[in-house]
């Protein structure tokens, strides 16, 4: 049930310092269209998507971090220039207040982490200590007493053109392992000269900072509540974290604290969880940090995705404002549809991270598992209503189809969805027998209701044919009829079965397994682990020189320590020859060297072939026939829902 909005605390107001935010739900900084900050990039698409959230209600967003010195180094990110960036924030400013959001932006630097690779004149990475940049593997300089200096003046110079544009506060980035974490920690400041002393640089950070800042703006500082390394490996942990914390709200140059969690870029697949993840999880910690906060507002992070949740968190006190990022990724409109009493309606957050942070990680614009709109605020923020209401005939109940069946009928046209499965969702279906990931399907339970609220004729378990198509008469046919599993193009004499995947999953494939994995995506390994959670001996084989090259960083770790957990082996860079007396060859791509192995079955995690059956029949009928999912190139849920927005856009 909805929280009594009467007696909660979410659409409240509060005070950051001097600023007066209009609500409790923040979007934190996170990296989302990087070269926003790249000269000479037009800044439309990144003020486009945050213009969104404000527009949905969001009381304050924090702007990706801005990088303060040419030394902070990422591949993707692009140090600013003063007259490229200040009309680009001006308006970025301008379009945010509109809404009544307030809009801060991070200030950052990433110190020996990543790469050098990132800066055109290969200039190392700066740190405070020479050691290796445990994300990019590169060894660091240790800035000299000039250069920490120069970085200083860059704290304020780039807090001082972010002011000057209108913006209303400034956080200070001292988590995930970067320079301020690096300066206050052991692993990352072995000095003996006067910025040996752990808090000297970051109290010098914030000082100089709110000296810009005067008394008529925000600051701010986040701060990884807990490392998630030992002692031996010279972190400092939850209590040496939280002094940290403490000592920085006692100085009085702060008027807010908000935190997140790690020390190293990898730390994220913990940080922000996919599906695995509990909501909350990272709560303690908000705990620890509000008992030493000296009364300054806390915001708590970590998957928090409902408002419901949020109510409850600020009620028992944890915490002042809730970072719900991740959930208005999902649904920008997530305030406005609370407010109005529509919280069922909310499009959920279902963790799969496919779209956002395992994009972001990788220096791409980010974009969301199940709501195609994000990153293309552009053109997608509005449904253009139709000229005229057509009648539609959607095959197929994956992704792909209720997406635009959803996306037709919002837009005014008679929308009948039938399928052959006895339950909606296609390939997605999966999941279901995996456990935590079954909560993705959250993603079709959404479009579901939606559907019947929206009045959409769902048949399930009822087969496409002539006859059928031809009593509906439609005006236009979207043919989201999905792909089956193919075998192995290898010369085999049948003493082994091949499977394709989805006989796997719906099949009882057991005894000594060898999954071929021609793909690497995250689908090949949610069928190995169900392979394994029903008994199989398996041995996975790939071509590629490691296991799941294309599935995200958030992932991959999870699903390698299940693998090994179920006693998996693994054969890289490796194909296979042939099939012959029950045995199948196997070929060290390098080596050259072939072994003969007995295996009980195949499965092939190859390309399905796209079904197109009904491409012909549905011509007798309509001109106007549209695939999407599937249907048009066999890949992800990620892209079949944009697939299935962009069928319901067409018609």
């Amino acid at each position: 049930m909805p929280t009594d909005q009467s007696t909660g605390m979410l659409l409240t107001p509060i005070d950051l310092g001097p600023v007066n935010v209009q609500n409790r739900v923040v979007s934190t900084a996170h990296g989302s269209f990087l070269d926003f900050y790249r000269p000479g990039i037009a800044p439309d698409q990144y003020v486009a998507y945050q213009e969104r959230r404000a527009r949905g209600g969001c009381g304050l967003i924090v702007l990706q971090a801005m990088l303060v010195h040419r030394s902070s180094q990422t591949i993707g990110q692009w140090m600013w220039e003063r007259d490229d960036i200040l009309p680009k924030l001006e308006l970025m400013a301008d379009r945010l207040h509109k809404n009544g959001t307030q809009v801060f932006v991070q200030l950052a630097h990433y110190g020996a982490q990543f790469r050098s690779d990132g800066n055109a004149d290969l200039i190392p990475l700066w740190g405070f200590s020479p050691m290796l940049s445990p994300s990019g593997w590169e060894p660091s300089h240790e800035m000299t007493t000039e250069e920490v200096e120069e970085v200083l003046k860059g704290y304020e110079q780039t807090a001082a053109v972010a002011l000057e544009a209108g913006l209303d506060g400034l956080e200070i980035h001292a988590a995930h392992g970067y320079l301020l974490q690096q300066s206050f920690s052991p692993w990352g400041n072995t000095r003996s000269d006067e910025w040996s002393e752990p808090l000297g640089f970051l109290n010098a950070v914030m000082q100089r900072v709110r000296k810009v800042a005067g008394s008529d703006k925000a600051v701010g500082l986040r701060i990884s509540a807990d490392d998630y390394l030992t002692e031996q490996a010279g972190g400092l942990g939850v209590e040496g974290l939280t002094r940290v914390a403490s000592e920085a709200c006692s100085t009085g140059y702060l008027d807010y604290l908000t935190h997140s969690a790690g020390a190293r870029s990898a730390h994220y697949a913990r940080s922000i969880a996919n599906y695995y993840g509990e909501p909350g999880a990272l709560l303690p910690l908000t705990d620890s940090l509000k008992k030493v906060s000296a009364g300054l507002p806390v915001i708590a992070v970590g998957k928090i995705l409902t408002p419901t949740h949020a109510e409850e968190i600020l009620q028992s006190g944890r915490a002042d404002l809730v970072a719900m990022t991740r959930a208005q990724i999902a649904d920008p409109d997530m305030v406005v549809k609370y407010m109005s009493g529509s919280e069922g309606r909310i499009r959920p957050c279902v963790g799969a991270n496919t779209g956002c942070v395992d994009r972001m990680s990788a220096s791409l614009p980010i974009t969301c598992f199940h709501n195609p709109e994000v990153g293309r605020e552009v053109t997608h923020a509005e449904l253009i209503p139709a000229k005229s209401s057509r009648k539609v005939l959607v095959v197929g109940a994956g992704p792909a189809g209720l997406k635009a069946a959803e996306i037709a009928s919002k837009r005014g046209h008679k929308v009948t969805v039938f399928d052959r499965a006895s339950e909606p969702g296609g390939r997605l279906r999966w999941v279901r027998k995996l456990g935590k990931p079954e909560k993705m399907l959250g993603a079709v339970d959404w479009l579901v209701s939606e559907l019947e609220i929206l009045g959409v004729e769902v048949q399930l378990g009822a087969e496409v044919d002539k006859s059928l198509i031809s009593a509906i008469a439609p005006d236009t046919v979207v043919l989201a009829t999905g792909a089956s599993g193919s075998g192995l193009d290898v010369s085999s004499d049948g003493s082994i079965p091949i499977y394709t995947e989805d006989q796997a999953m719906n099949e009882d494939v057991g005894g000594r397994v060898l999954f071929v994995d021609l793909l690497g995506y995250q689908q090949q390994s949610f069928v190995a682990e169900y392979l394994c959670s029903i008994g199989a001996i398996l041995t996975m084989a790939t071509p590629f020189p490691q296991v799941g090259p294309n599935i995200g960083f958030t992932h991959i770790r999870g699903h390698m320590e299940r693998l090994y957990k179920f006693g998996a082996e693994f054969r890289t860079s490796t194909a296979v020859t042939r099939i012959a007396n029950g045995e199948v060859e196997l070929r060290h791509l390098f080596s050259k060297k072939t072994e003969a192995l007995s295996y009980d079955a195949v499965v092939a995690g190859t390309m399905a072939q796209a079904d197109t059956s009904l491409l012909d029949t549905s011509r007798l009928f309509t001109n106007s026939i549209i695939l999407a999912g599937d249907a048009v190139a066999p890949r992800t849920a990620l892209h079949a829902f944009r697939e299935g927005d962009d069928a319901g856009r067409q018609i």
